[in-house]
Formats: structure tokens, sequence, C-alpha cells
């Protein structure tokens, strides 16, 4: 049987020139955002602390393209949220999750929605190309009447939920218009904005709505008539665009995040800044996301996908960061002596999870390829090697995040393994079929090493390697061919000269996508595209002891043994996972539906528990009991 022991989330989903959509329950408990075509909430005092448990997080994975927004009902029965496609899904939040309804509302993105204050009614808005807004009974899409006025692309909408109600809307034709109802229709509209509209909101007690845009301005009306009382004073310094504001729950401030890399706090009373608070000076520093959660506690999202947790009981100041990585993982590493977890994907970022206390992040800025930890051998200081798409290496420090200079490769590299014992240097098989030696800078390289492209490599550090090659060029008797080698060398010493080619291992009928020696050398597993796995014997003559190991039903792409070199770890683009025992072939567990999308990578920690990498950005630690 396996459990999962922890789990660590992506961070919300961002893009520059864009708003991060983020929300909070009516308790003021669960933030709930978006990532990738998931939506996902946290609690936000065992967050801010670090002591989330598995059973805290929640990922909810119906849609099937990315998702924008999310908001939960007051009531906290049920969820709904928006994708690119204009589909509006309603979800339980307690339960099973079931999905209640679907509502197709127009083909474009959908930007935000709302709930109202009795959770009867759903409110919603983006990009269609007549509709581009809706106001709905949320168990049945009934429409209750026409939110309309706007030319372009409507980024926020918002209700007032005291009689009598209104709906106010804010949007890229740099108009905010004044609704209704219900049924709700056009009642005025207001060029306050000499730019973007970026959000709308009415504050708690109905009395006020205000919008924000990327004029830097933010403009307070009156709630009821939807007319227009005044700018907020505009404090000296501020510049860039206000991305997202927030009503307090005693409707007396508003908190807004802006494009000049500060967190706002206005009060309503005085239309004036009473505070404010400046993340950093980098770009990824820029404030997109912002809510209320408690009258003591706001959130606010950086363009990294950074949460920050913000006290404001007092003045502001910064309670808590919640680091991580964004988007689809692609590597995953574990260092054995300190046994935190090192992991990075496709944005192009490396995070380090210890064991316990707040991750570290570190940008590379290219897409990370690889990741290479190190064993109980290495006598060095805890460190990690960084092998990403713009073809350099580099180190990063485990303790500190801080990374080195890059060593340029210049090819593409397939695969990295040690080369020898002590794991001070790195040998890299590139696809252009040449293998290259690393340690502080490029030591030697080896011209034309194998004869095809390699599609997978593993070295057991200062013994053996083994390379996986691509299919044969041509055609024997009118037929490709379907044999897909691999080739066994071993490493008499550390030089270009000291790879002695062993032997050719023939067993696959389909690319080779992952390779991995045993930790004692006895083994070596690889894995296909066709779902198949092989366990070698490399005692004497290299034999396949086992070749029965097709279980998955998708490409094998990753492949670990844990801690004693009698389990074997599996993860393929089926989404679920294996572990296999040698001393029991025909046992098996099965992990299922780990990944959305499927799995990337694992890594073992222990003898009894081991790391997983998705393409939905998930890192899951399991065990085994």
């Amino acid at each position: 049987m396996a459990q999962t022991l922890r789990v660590i989330p992506p961070l919300p989903s961002t893009e520059r020139g864009s708003f991060c959509s983020i929300s909070s329950d009516k308790a003021g408990e669960l933030l709930l955002y978006c990532s990738g075509s998931n939506v996902i909430w946290r609690p936000m005092s065992s967050m801010a602390s670090g002591t989330e448990k598995p059973d805290d997080i929640f990922c909810w994975r119906g849609h099937v393209k990315n998702t924008t927004c999310a908001a939960m009902s007051p009531n906290g029965q049920w969820v709904v949220s928006g994708d690119v496609t204009g589909a509006l899904r309603l979800w339980g939040a307690k339960g099973e999750h079931a999905q209640k309804n679907e509502y197709k509302l127009w083909d474009g993105v959908i930007k935000d929605v709302s709930w109202s204050d009795d959770s009867g009614r759903l409110f919603a808005a983006g990009d269609g190309k007549e509709v581009r807004a809706a106001a709905m009974i949320w168990d049945t899409g009934s429409k209750t009447g026409e939110v309309t006025g706007h030319s372009k692309q409507v980024n926020s909408i918002a209700f007032r939920s005291q009689r009598p109600f209104k709906v106010v809307t804010g949007g890229e034709d740099m108009q905010v218009i004044f609704h209704q109802g219900p049924p709700f229709k056009f009642g005025r509209s207001h060029n306050t904005h000499s730019n973007f509209v970026n959000s709308v909101r009415y504050s708690p007690d109905g009395a006020w709505f205000v919008s924000a845009g990327s004029d830097s301005k933010l403009c307070l009306y009156e709630g009821k008539e939807g007319e227009f009382v005044k700018d907020f004073a505009k404090p000296e310094g501020i510049s860039g665009s206000l991305w997202a504001l927030a009503w307090s729950p005693d409707s007396a401030r508003c908190a807004t995040a802006g494009g000049d890399k500060k967190l706002r706090i206005w009060d309503r009373e005085t239309a004036a800044q009473v505070a404010e608070a400046t993340v950093g000076t980098n770009l990824m520093d820029m404030q997109v996301g912002v809510s209320w959660a408690s009258p003591t506690r706001v959130v606010s999202v950086c363009l990294d996908g950074r949460i920050l947790l913000w006290d404001v009981s007092a003045d502001i100041s910064l309670a808590s960061t919640i680091n991580g990585t964004q988007g689809p993982l692609n590597c995953l590493a574990c260092d054995k002596k300190l046994k935190c977890l090192v992991y990075g994907g496709t944005e192009g970022s490396v995070a380090i999870a210890p064991t316990s206390g707040p991750a570290i992040k570190a940008s590379i800025g290219k897409g990370i390829q690889n990741v290479m930890a190190h064993s109980d051998a290495f006598a060095g200081k805890p460190e990690a090697w960084i092998i990403s798409l713009d073809d350099c290496i580099r180190k990063i420090g485990l303790e500190t995040g801080e990374v080195s200079a890059p060593v340029e490769v210049k090819e593409f590299m397939v695969g990295a393994g040690w080369l020898d014992a002590g794991e001070t240097k790195l040998i890299v098989a590139t696809g252009k079929k040449n293998f290259h030696c690393v340690s502080d800078s490029l030591l030697w390289s080896k011209a034309d090493a194998v004869a095809r492209r390699p599609t997978a490599f593993a070295t057991l550090a200062g013994k053996k390697a083994a390379v996986a090659l691509e299919q044969p060029d041509g055609q024997t008797g009118g037929i490709s061919s379907a044999q897909y080698d691999i080739h066994l060398f071993d490493i008499t010493d550390e030089t270009a000269a000291g790879l002695v080619e062993k032997a050719v291992l023939q067993k696959h009928l389909a690319e080779v996508c992952a390779l991995r020696f045993s930790p004692t050398g006895e083994h070596l597993a690889s894995s296909d595209a066709a779902h198949k796995i092989v366990v070698w014997s490399l005692d004497g003559t290299p034999t396949a002891k086992i070749s029965d190991w097709n279980f998955h039903t998708a490409r094998v792409i990753a492949l670990d043994w844990l801690e004693g070199g009698q389990k074997l770890v599996s993860g393929s683009l089926d989404r679920h996972l294996f572990v296999w025992d040698l001393r029991a072939p025909d046992n098996k567990v099965q992990i299922k539906d780990t990944h959305k999308g499927g799995v990337t990578a694992v890594a073992a920690v222990s003898d009894a528990s081991f790391a997983s990498a998705g393409h939905d950005g998930f890192v899951l630690l399991h065990g085994l009991s």
C-alpha cells in the first residue's frame, strides 16, 4: 500500500500584462487560485506556518483548458470556475466535488466570476464576440437580463447583494458601466479612466464601488445609483497599472496590487492612501493579484507566482512568503544527505523543498531540463547541478539558492550522470552524438561517441554508463528497423578514452525513454514508448532478467530505484505510478491518477519513500507501508 506523505502544489499561473485572479472563502480560511487547467485551494493559516498537510490541499481537475478565475459560494457549498474557452463550471466544494453544471458563455476567455451573498446568482465577464458579461441563476444558468455596453473585453464584474440589486463592469474600452435590475439592463457609463479598467469591486455593505485601471487611478462611486464620487488622491511616485483591488470586510479600506511592485492600502472616507509596502525592485516583484481574506489578512500574488501573506492589523507588514514553481515540471531529484527535493520545469525556475521550512526558489530563465543531486558519497557542500534549455549547466546551493555561473556545452543535452565516484564531474550525452565532461568548466569532449542520436542516458558513478539510441535509418527488405539498442560502457578512468563499450543490449521495440542503474550496480532498468519496462542483470554477461513489466498504458518516461536496489518506481504519461519488486516480480503497487497530464519524473528518497512530479506542476511525496 502507498500513502501520500506530502503535497507541494504549484503557484498561481500568471502572465505579464494581465492580472491574476485569486479569491478566498467567506470565512477567510481558504485561498483559491488557478494553475494551468486546475483550480487549487489551500488553507492560509497552515500555509503561513509551513504546516500544510496533504488533506489540507485540494485540486479540482475538471477543466480541459487553462483556468483563469474561481470563486467559492458564500455558503461554502459550491465553487464556480472559468477558463480560456468561455466554459464556466459549477462544482461541489464538499464531498466528492462532483460537477453540477457547465455553462458555455462565449468562445473567448472568462476573466472574472463572482457570487451573490445569498449564493443564488452567478456573474461572469470576459471576451466574447457579442456577449462579454452575464448574470444568471446559479443552478440553471438562466439569464437574468443583459449585461451590455462594452465594445471590448470586460475584465471585471461585481454585484451589489443589497436590494435594489446592481451590477457594475469594467473593461478594456476604458468604460465603467453600471447596470440596474433584475432583469439587468444598461444604466449609465463612466469615462473616468484613460486606460484599461482592470478591476471593479462593490464594498461588502453595498454602499460603494471602486474601479482600478492601468492609468494608476482608483475611482470611487456611489453604490446604489452608480454616480461617480471622486478619484482617490494619487500618492507621489505611483506608476504603472493597478492590476487588482479588494475591499476590507468593514468596507472602510481598499487594497490594490500594482505594477510598480507595491501593495497599497487606501482609506475610503479620505480617498487617500494610508499605507504601502514595496515588495522589491525586480520585474517579478510586480503585484498582479490581491484578496482581502480577513480583517487582518491580505493576500497578494507576484508576477512569478509568489504568494505573499500580509498582516494589516496595524500598518502593513509581510507575514509570510510562499515560494515554488509555476507550470509543468520536467525533472526532480533528491539530495540523499539533506533529503530535500530539487525540481524544475518549463517556466525556467528551480525550487528546493527542504524537509521542513519554506521552499527556496532560483530563476534560471530557460526551461529546466534535468536536475542532478548528490548521494551520500558526495563530500562537498550541499548542491545540485541544473541542466537547462540554453545548453548550459549550473550549480545551485541547496541551503542558499545561489546559482553559479553557467558552463556552456552549446549542444542539446539528452541526459547526464556522474562520471567519478566522488560526484565532482558530470558526463552528458548530447543530441549531436557527443559526450562531454563538465566540472567547473568543460573538461573534455568525445565527438561521435555513439552511432546515432541518444534518447536516454544514465551512469553508475565511477563504474558504468548506458546510452540508448534511436532506431537505425533505412530499411531491410522494405521494412524499417524496430530495434532500439542500449550501449553499455565501463568507466575505467575519468578521461574520454576511459569509456569502453562493453555490450549492446537489445530487447526494446520502441524508443527507450529512461535508463537507471540500481544503487548496487547489479541491475539496469530501461523503459520505452511502448510502455514496456526491462530489468537487465549486469552480473557477468548482461541479460534481460525481467521483460514483462508492461502494465502502464503510455510512454514510461521516469524510473528510479529505491534505496537497497530491490524496488523500482516507474512513472508514465498515463498518470499512474508503479512500484515493482525484484524479489516478487508479479507483485506490484499501483498509485493511480497521481498527476494530471502525466508523470514526468520520480526520485527515490529512502527505501520506503519516493517523490513524483508531473505535468500538473505538483510534487508529491509517497510512502510505502
